[in-house]
């Protein structure tokens, strides 16, 4: 009877602990538990961003321009002789750069052009002989005034036409050169070929006379001029092999066939570029000073810009009027921002003014 009277109790006891524990222990472990998650919700997350500082200087704008390096108006020599020749030898090629004094070609006279200087010599003596023939029955008042006359008026036609041949350079084989520093641009003849009277056999560009024929786009006819600074260089060229031209002349019409606008340069004779080479240039179309930012960190909200910046490791939102761009900077003004401070340039789209970031190292 003892023995079960101890069983009963032990049993209450353990029933009398589970209770307990379920209305005051498991309470207490499940109000911890909320108090630890009202205690995480409440912590803010930090944003991590990356920044770079705000400038003050000049920001310009600059539009790119393609063309290609042509003859100035005029620059193009051309070499030929005003009588029929033979080529006997080239020394010259397209493109090849030439000095004062080189030799370009030989020429020989054509078997025509040397006959016909022998002709033209053949007439003066026969002309000169009818004159003294003529001057001798003239003499015997056996010839008239206007014979001796008709006489010597055939003389001197045929001493003119045989000076003529003479001066010209017929009647023997003739070196030409090059009269200045230049490129030659065109070779028209080959050797062993006979030439026309006239026609062109080689063609220079003075060294001093290229210029640059670029095309740009119509919308900006009204922000270049005459005298305008042009920065030239080689398509896929380093920015240290760059050259500085001056616009010559713009075009008033769009070509027919690019729909762009011609711009034409004048090229330093110092320049290295080559006749018919692709290049590029530079105009400066505007320019303006004051802060300077990265364009990606500027954000458009509604009717305005905000960037933000970070001070004492949380997110500043500004407000911020907008200048002058171009496709890597953006030029801005806003009462409170300083050179130096750090702006958000990446990561700025989720943050809040106020928000806790962590920046990333400055670039």
């Amino acid at each position: 009877m003892k023995q079960k009277t101890w069983v009963i109790l032990a049993i209450g006891v353990l029933l009398a602990g589970g209770y307990w524990w379920f209305s005051f222990g498991g309470q207490k472990t499940a109000d911890d538990e909320s108090a630890a998650g009202a205690e995480k919700t409440v912590q803010a997350p930090v944003a991590t961003v990356k920044v770079a500082p705000i400038k003050k200087g000049t920001l310009v704008e600059e539009i790119a321009i393609y063309g290609t390096v042509v003859p100035a108006a005029g620059a193009v020599q051309i070499f030929s002789v005003p009588y029929e020749s033979r080529i006997h030898h080239i020394f010259v090629t397209e493109a090849q750069r030439v000095s004062e004094g080189d030799t370009l070609l030989e020429i020989d006279p054509s078997p025509d052009t040397t006959l016909q200087t022998q002709q033209a010599r053949n007439d003066y003596e026969s002309a000169k002989k009818a004159l003294e023939y003529m001057q001798q029955r003239f003499d015997l008042k056996l010839a008239t005034n206007d014979q001796v006359l008709q006489t010597k008026q055939a003389l001197e036609q045929a001493q003119a036409k045989l000076e003529s041949l003479r001066r010209r350079g017929s009647e023997s084989p003739r070196t030409i050169r090059a009269d200045v520093a230049g490129m030659i641009s065109k070779v028209s003849v080959q050797e062993g070929a006979i030439a026309a009277a006239g026609a062109p056999m080689v063609e220079m560009v003075a060294q001093n006379r290229l210029e640059a024929r670029l095309g740009m786009e119509p919308e900006y006819i009204d922000k270049v001029k005459p005298g305008q600074e042009v920065s030239l260089v080689r398509v896929n060229g380093t920015e240290s092999d760059k050259i500085v031209g001056h616009i010559r002349k713009v075009s008033r019409a769009a070509d027919p066939a690019t729909r762009l606008v011609q711009v034409f340069t004048d090229v330093p004779a110092a320049s290295h570029f080559l006749l018919n080479e692709y290049i590029m240039g530079k105009i400066t179309v505007a320019s303006a000073q004051g802060l300077i930012v990265p364009r990606s960190a500027v954000l458009p909200e509604e009717d305005h810009y905000v960037l933000f910046t970070v001070k004492d490791g949380y997110a500043r939102e500004h407000t911020v009027r907008v200048g002058l761009e171009n496709g890597k900077d953006a030029e801005v003004a806003a009462k409170e921002l300083q050179p130096g401070e750090p702006v958000v340039t990446l990561g700025n789209y989720e943050l809040k003014d106020g928000m806790p970031v962590k920046m990333d190292e400055l670039r």
